[in-house]
């Protein structure tokens, strides 16, 4: 089991090494790596919001002319953690952060425990939390 985690971690380190994080614009963070548009607003630091409210709230969003925005899967938001870096593990062109956990729409048990990932951008950790308790919000879309 010890073996399964390290590779997946390793895997994780990888993708997240790819990633090269660009201003786009006042309110967005582009990756173009993956083609990801990143939200980058005042919002991202300030507000906290249960799953629930996470998951409408990018769904209606609209920044920048930009439409369809979206709750980042676990995979998504953990391309954006930089590895080398400690507090926060996120590229520095990010300009509005927290050190602390964010939400994914990765749902633990098929979300029958009630439980989603969130990402710590202290040190880049995740882990499951009940989908009640309030942390930040960082929604992102697949840019054209």
């Amino acid at each position: 089991m010890k073996q399964l985690n390290i590779f997946i971690l390793s895997l994780f380190i990888a993708y997240s090494a790819n990633a090269d994080i660009v201003r786009n614009s006042e309110n967005t963070i582009k990756d173009t790596k993956t083609n990801y548009l990143w939200q980058d607003t005042e919002d991202v630091s300030t507000t906290k919001r249960n799953f629930e409210e996470a998951v409408g709230y990018c769904k209606n969003l609209e920044l920048d002319g930009h439409k369809a925005w979206e709750l980042p899967g676990f995979m998504e938001l953990f391309s954006i953690v930089n590895t080398k870096v400690y507090n926060p593990t996120i590229s520095e062109n990010f300009k509005y952060v927290v050190s602390k956990n964010y939400w994914s729409s990765k749902t633990f048990a098929n979300a029958t425990s009630k439980e989603a990932f969130v990402i710590n951008f202290l040190s880049g950790a995740f882990n499951r939390e009940k989908m009640d308790k309030l942390f930040y919000v960082r929604c992102y879309k697949k840019s054209s």
